[in-house]
């Protein structure tokens, strides 16, 4: 029985590795629970999913509240830390759902930078103000929106805040708060995770023939 190559093997590896770095940031995603808000006894309130859409620079972010929980347009805010470069005109497809009504055409009407929120301090940027909603709707169940900038990535992405609503609808009522949470979780997209599978498969091929060689 031969000894195996370490060179081959090595080399291997390092083809490996170099997989893996290119693959990691271009599909990935960061999950945010906002499980902590100003309002006494009221926790948990829904979810902040940042997800790259495939377009170079782009990210799609995307609100989902909980049952008895909205999001506050009309005077409400959305804020993020981490990346950088956002813009007022960063936002696109700013779209609104509850039940099986969609409200779309919204636009932020503010934009700041270095926002003071509530108790969970200041945020780099911070979109505020949706307006557009048709009939009187001041808060949806859920809401999602583009993000563009040079360089932007889901994995960028370490906190938001969400200005949202205790009930659940487009009516807001009867109290309103703020929810944030700490760093995000960043989960690898499928098709990182099947690169990643199918070379160490490929590696583990060589090892294996060589070793039979």
């Amino acid at each position: 029985m031969r000894a195996v190559s370490f060179g081959k093997l090595t080399l291997a590896a390092i083809c490996m590795a170099g997989l893996v770095l290119a693959a990691a940031p271009l599909a990935s995603a960061t999950s945010f629970t906002l499980t902590t808000t100003n309002l006494s006894g009221v926790t948990n309130v829904g979810t902040v999913d940042i997800t790259d859409t495939g377009t170079t620079d782009q990210v799609l972010v995307t609100i989902t509240m909980n049952a008895g929980f909205s999001v506050k347009l009309e005077g409400g805010q959305i804020g993020f830390n981490g990346p950088s470069g956002l813009t007022a005109g960063s936002v696109g497809s700013l779209t609104g759902f509850s039940g099986v009504n969609t409200y779309s055409g919204l636009s932020f009407n503010n934009f700041k930078t270095t926002q003071n929120v509530s108790q969970f301090g200041t945020f780099a940027f911070d979109y505020a103000n949706i307006k557009g909603g048709p009939n009187g709707v001041v808060s949806v169940d859920k809401l999602t929106f583009t993000l563009t900038a040079p360089g932007l990535l889901a994995s960028q992405f370490t906190n938001v805040v969400v200005h949202f609503c205790t009930a659940s609808g487009t009516d807001c009522g009867p109290q309103t708060g703020f929810a944030s949470t700490g760093p995000g979780t960043v989960v690898p997209e499928p098709g990182t995770i099947t690169l990643l599978g199918t070379g160490l498969i490929g590696l583990a091929g060589l090892v294996r023939r060589r070793i039979r060689g």
